[in-house]
């Protein structure tokens, strides 16, 4: 009870954070400018909700950190879906580029008009993410996550059999870690 109590608790926040969205994307109309106007919608981190017994941010688990990312205006083609790799650094070279200007060659960003055109089905080889004293690398596939468990160096988790990521298959294949 206590689980179902907190997780409508949250969809009432979300909600609400859809209710403001909309109130601010009818500002931007009314001014005249939703035509030209970039818009992205996304979170800084995500939240494990009770899965694996968990709560609240900072889980190397992707329910807390993978974020929604959704763009829309000038330049995008409506209803393209991704599952593409990209990361909340490719926004700079994604502003700049609808801006009309190059990205410089020496940021890691990537602009993601490639994937918001349909262009492009793929835009990272792997994504990485850290905090405190965990690193991870996920490639779509396997994340490998390092310095979070006190007793294993390194967790693996195969995204294709199991995606609430509940079994590590780090010693099952050596192979994938050392990649």
């Amino acid at each position: 009870a206590t689980h179902l109590a907190i997780r409508q608790n949250y969809t009432a926040m979300v909600e609400n954070i859809d209710r403001w969205l909309g109130v601010l994307l009818e500002q931007v109309r009314q001014r005249g400018e939703l035509d030209n106007t970039l818009v992205v919608y996304s979170s800084d981190h995500g939240e494990m909700l009770g899965d694996q017994n968990r709560w609240a941010k900072s889980l190397p688990f992707q329910v807390s950190i993978g974020v929604p990312l959704a763009i829309a205006g000038p330049g995008v083609e409506r209803g393209i879906r991704s599952d593409a790799l990209v990361s909340h650094i490719d926004l700079a070279a994604t502003f700049l580029t609808a801006a009309g200007i190059a990205a410089p060659k020496q940021m890691d960003s990537r602009p993601l008009q490639p994937l918001l055109t349909g262009k492009a089905r793929a835009h990272r080889e792997h994504v990485r993410s850290g905090l405190n004293n965990w690193r991870a690398v996920w490639d779509g596939r396997y994340k490998l996550v390092r310095g979070f468990h006190p007793d294993r160096q390194y967790l693996l988790f195969d995204h294709s059999t199991d995606p609430w990521e509940n079994t590590d298959v780090a010693a099952a294949q050596p192979d994938v870690v050392e990649r």
